[in-house]
């Protein structure tokens, strides 16, 4: 069995459908499929590596209107050079505009859980999960759905409410 067995299309990722596929992305939408690609990956490693957590950096500096000016900070950098990985994941959740709280971090069975918490202006708050054996893996899956959740939230702001 190989990778080729499996046909992953792009609409599996979120991204757009089978009579659109070969459309290109524009700079948002580019953005947020290689957020959903990043997601999936992130369900397929069994520990997280430094270049995971880069390329999260890079694909959140992208998404409009979630990194602040000077992201990633110069504390970030120091946890990263420190090989500081739970560290470094637990930074990035309150390092963007979406102002995250930590709410529940557990281990049951062999597998992490992460919840963080998002509070839209004008709506109630939100709770991310994210679930994996390795703790690092965990807090930056849930802090990668909750910047798909703030996407929502900032789309839905004009409309007075969140889109399920």
């Amino acid at each position: 069995m190989s990778l080729h067995d499996f046909s992953l299309s792009v609409h599996a990722l979120g991204g757009p459908s089978s009579s659109a596929a070969h459309e290109p992305l524009e700079g948002d939408e580019r953005a947020y499929d290689a957020l959903d690609a990043l997601l999936l990956r992130l369900t397929a490693v069994r520990r997280l590596r430094e270049h995971h957590v880069w390329e999260a950096v890079r694909v959140i500096a992208e998404l409009p209107d979630l990194a602040p000016g000077e992201w990633p900070s110069r504390r970030f950098r120091d946890l990263m050079a420190a090989d500081a990985l739970v560290d470094a994941a637990i930074h990035l959740t309150s390092a963007t505009e979406a102002k995250l709280c930590l709410r529940t971090l557990s281990h049951e069975f062999g597998l992490w859980t992460c919840a963080l918490r998002y509070q839209p202006p004008g709506a109630g708050r939100i709770t991310f999960k994210a679930r994996h054996a390795d703790l690092a893996a965990a807090i930056l899956g849930a802090f990668l759905r909750s910047c798909r959740g703030h996407r929502l939230a900032t789309g839905a702001a004009g409309r007075g409410h969140l889109p399920t």
